[in-house]
């Protein structure tokens, strides 16, 4: 049990001492603002020293987890009285706004503190408070003003600018509820262009730019056609095939060397950036070694015939459509029950002995190209059939 309240001063400052309903705030003179304000910088820095402190001092995950928590609620909630006081304070009483605006200041400072050192230990997919919400989008809209000089305007190439800079005002504009995930992913994805924005050469800007958007798993469809897009262009321009195969190769090489971090995605609904652009790669390399490669055959014999075609008599007949079977061979790759170079060999190598409910034969590649994209029934279907699978195998009597 905590002596003392680590939030004691900010707590007596939000609820009672600038809180219009409990106090004559218009009595306070310039004397106790310009110490409040004071006092409020100087909080930043040692309450961060006492957080950490605490914090490093638990060692089960369980407790820290329950103090990271509920350190972050009560900031939220002292926020929100917060920006009630400011509101709640007339614009004459300028001096009394400056102290308000500084407690405000303060107290984003340290949930910024929290979310940036021990996000990782928050309920990610729990909504955040309307407040709270509103105004992390004022001061993402804020952010965002002053990056459209210092960095958009500078890349170099209007289409990425726009995709990026779209994307996260449409967040700062928008009106739905959101979780903690993304807000932080969007907080985190401001932070991170700040910092490019300090880079002295355009050259620079826009590889950081592309270098951030891969390492945050910037997963937008718009982006993932920008970004293979300006490659193909780079390709098509070369001349013979062998060089486009050539600097296919490189570019995937340098792709594969870039960074992203885990567990960390703009679209917690749609696929890794690293497994969508590595797969074009992949498909995109195998077409033109084929091109390159191509060599008319002779007619086979009967018996060459039978070996190469002779897996059609021992096809796996499944009871479910082909789009199904390709959602369960993706899942089978995603949680490491597969295990071969790339998604598209698993489909190569498995859908030849397999047939579905209705159609003997299947394509490898149209398969393994509908499995990024699956429709929600039969999502829904597969997850059907391994539910089945599980109540089978949990019933005592089959055993």
């Amino acid at each position: 049990m905590e002596r003392q309240y680590t939030l004691e001063w900010l707590d007596l400052l939000v609820n009672v001492t600038l809180n219009p309903d409990k106090t004559e705030v218009d009595a306070i003179n310039w004397q106790q603002i310009e110490t409040i304000i004071k006092t409020a910088g100087e909080e930043i820095d040692k309450l961060q020293s006492l957080l950490k402190a605490k914090f490093l001092g638990i060692t089960r995950q369980a407790e820290i987890k329950l103090l990271v928590r509920r350190y972050h609620s009560d900031l939220i909630i002292l926020l929100d009285k917060a920006h009630e006081n400011d509101n709640m304070t007339s614009h004459e009483a300028g001096e009394l706004k400056l102290a308000c605006q500084a407690v405000v200041s303060c107290l984003e400072e340290l949930l910024s503190f929290i979310e940036t050192y021990y996000g990782r230990f928050l309920g990610l997919d729990e909504r955040v408070p309307v407040t709270y919400l509103l105004v992390t989008r004022a001061e993402l809209r804020h952010r965002l003003e002053q990056l459209q000089t210092r960095l958009f305007k500078r890349t170099g190439d209007r289409k990425l600018s726009s995709i990026v800079f779209d994307t996260l005002l449409g967040f700062a504009n928008g009106q739905r509820p959101a979780t903690l995930r993304e807000v932080l992913y969007k907080k985190d994805l401001v932070r991170g262009l700040e910092e490019i924005a300090e880079f002295k050469t355009e050259d620079r800007v826009y590889q950081a730019l592309n270098e951030l958007l891969i390492y945050r798993n910037f997963n937008k469809k718009e982006y993932l056609h920008y970004f293979t897009g300006k490659i193909a262009e780079k390709i098509n321009a070369c001349g013979p095939l062998q060089e486009k195969l050539d600097l296919l190769r490189r570019s995937s090489k340098d792709f594969n060397q870039m960074y992203k971090k885990p567990d960390v995605k703009l679209n917690p609904y749609y696929a890794d950036i690293k497994d969508v652009i590595e797969n074009w790669f992949s498909e995109e390399i195998g077409y033109l070694e084929t091109k390159l490669n191509f060599r008319v055959s002779p007619l086979e014999n009967k018996q060459d015939t039978h070996k190469t075609t002779g897996q059609q008599g021992f096809k796996v007949s499944l009871g479910i459509n082909a789009d199904q079977i390709a959602i369960l061979l993706r899942a089978f790759v995603a949680v490491g029950v597969l295990h071969m170079k790339s998604l598209k060999m698993v489909f190569e190598r498995i859908i030849p002995f397999l047939s579905s409910k209705y159609h003997e034969d299947l394509s490898p590649d149209s398969m393994r190209k509908r499995s990024y994209s699956p429709e929600d029934k039969d999502r829904k279907a597969v997850i059907a059939i391994l539910d089945k699978a599980k109540a089978y195998l949990l019933a005592p009597q089959h055993y």
